[in-house]
């Protein structure tokens, strides 16, 4: 499957072994903060989640996830996922070519190849409401269940014929009650243009960013990007990359012991002053006030 997503929003974590592409992850349970930045992978991901408040962007779609469902991302779908609490959320990443056979039959060429090739789908998402989902549900615990145990006494071999085959079943199920989604178009142009955007201003952000250069990208005058821009996104391109600066320096707060006006260059704001305005509007207090309050609670959380 050949891609021409930018390359600098693609995410870089190999999933799984180079002959079995397929890995499971599951957020931090002592984090008190959980952000998957944008990035798109190849590969497909089923999302589970059981607890917390979730803000998924999947293709310049919001999503406010408050209760337990089932998400899927399908290939090079450019997406992100922030929880500003504590929460229960866990993943598996698997090629869709993980699910091919060699023979022909009318499962590889209705439904393995067209999942492959981009023509089908996976559904968005699905709630306990839906009629097959406790049946996914139940195949998705096996996959966990395969991937943690590590006590098990058969070999790899067995442990991914398992894995695989309740990748199978997800997809029968899915099949069986008409969930999988056709489209004749494999790629919106509006989101690879949108895409190429974003990939810049992710990859500059620490440098000057004027909106002729982001207009030059798609080769428009600056006020059709701007209106473009403002569509796709729901906010100026401007608003768009202070937020995403300020995003980077909440990280550097967070996780590291640099100084404020060191992080104010690092993440490309020229002046002190404008760093501590656009903070200040954005999280409603000064960055040190912010560090000293994440402090404390992981102090607080560490003690109980």
């Amino acid at each position: 499957m050949h891609s021409i997503h930018p390359p600098a929003l693609k995410e870089k974590h190999a999933h799984g072994s180079e002959t079995f592409r397929c890995g499971c992850y599951e957020a931090a349970p002592a984090s008190d903060r959980f952000f998957v930045p944008l990035h798109w992978h190849e590969e497909i991901e089923i999302i589970y989640f059981l607890e917390g408040h979730y803000t998924l962007e999947v293709n310049m779609e919001h999503y406010q996830i408050d209760s337990e469902c089932l998400f899927f991302i399908n290939s090079g779908e450019l997406h992100q996922i922030c929880c500003e609490e504590k929460c229960t959320e866990s993943a598996v990443v698997f090629s869709p070519y993980l699910l091919s056979f060699v023979s022909n039959d009318d499962m590889q060429s209705r439904l393995i190849l067209p999942l492959t090739q981009g023509s089908l789908l996976f559904p968005r998402r699905l709630t306990p409401d839906d009629h097959c989902y406790y049946d996914i549900l139940s195949e998705y615990r096996k996959l966990l269940f395969r991937f943690t145990d590590t006590a098990g006494i058969s070999g790899p071999e067995t442990q991914q014929l398992f894995i695989k085959a309740s990748l199978l079943n997800i997809l029968g199920y899915l099949s069986e009650n008409q969930l999988l989604q056709t489209t004749g178009k494999l790629r919106n142009e509006s989101i690879e243009s949108i895409k190429t955007v974003l990939s810049y201003i992710h990859t500059h952000y620490a440098e000057k960013i004027f909106v002729s250069d982001l207009a030059g990208l798609l080769n428009l005058n600056e006020q059709y990007f701007c209106r473009f821009f403002k569509k796709m996104i729901g906010k100026s391109p401007i608003a768009y990359v202070n937020e995403y600066r300020i995003r980077r320096a909440i990280g550097l707060l967070t996780d590291t012991s640099m100084q404020v006006t060191d992080i104010c260059l690092e993440c490309g704001f020229g002046n002190l002053g404008n760093f501590l305005r656009e903070f200040r509007r954005q999280t409603g207090t000064t960055p040190l006030q912010y560090r000293h309050q994440k402090s404390k609670y992981r102090n607080f959380e560490s003690d109980n």
